[in-house]
């Protein structure tokens, strides 16, 4: 009975074996989202705006920066952002993209409402959130630009 046995367990091997050398043939397991062009542009375009939005307001004197100046700048990059965590969001397999890019949306409701609340904003503060902005959008644009096929 013994020797009955191990054939038996050898040939189930072998048969599994040649079932999974069958099935993963010319399957590439995937555990991220492929690239996408598109979204990389939209990064770049997004932080683009941001980095423009910091600009005009350091340009402006720190007793002129009163958030309804800039309130309607706000609200446009806002509905950027939201569309750039939604292209995310989207895609499968894109959850470490979804979670950047979310980061990125929460940050600016954060330095909004901080203007808003205290309808100032003053020039280290400003400093430090274009520094902040500038480093999640790279970190952002590295992320998808990883996902581009290498030959």
């Amino acid at each position: 009975m013994k020797r009955m046995r191990l054939p038996m367990k050898a040939g189930v091997v072998a048969c599994f074996l040649v079932l999974l050398s069958l099935l993963s043939a010319g399957c590439a397991l995937q555990l991220v989202a492929p690239y996408d062009a598109r979204t990389e542009e939209l990064i770049f375009a997004d932080a683009q705006r941001v980095d423009q939005f910091y600009s005009e307001l350091q340009d402006t004197p720190e007793e002129r920066r009163s958030y309804a100046v800039f309130a309607a700048e706000y609200r446009d990059i806002e509905g950027d952002l939201r569309s750039l965590v939604l292209r995310n969001k989207v895609r499968k397999l894109n959850e470490d993209s979804t979670e950047i890019a979310q980061k990125i949306l929460d940050q600016w409701q954060k330095c909004r409402e901080r203007h808003k609340k205290t309808d100032a904003y003053k020039d280290a503060i400003a400093e430090l959130d274009r520094d902040r902005f500038r480093r999640m959008f790279e970190y952002a644009a590295r992320a998808e630009g990883a996902k581009r096929p290498t030959d």
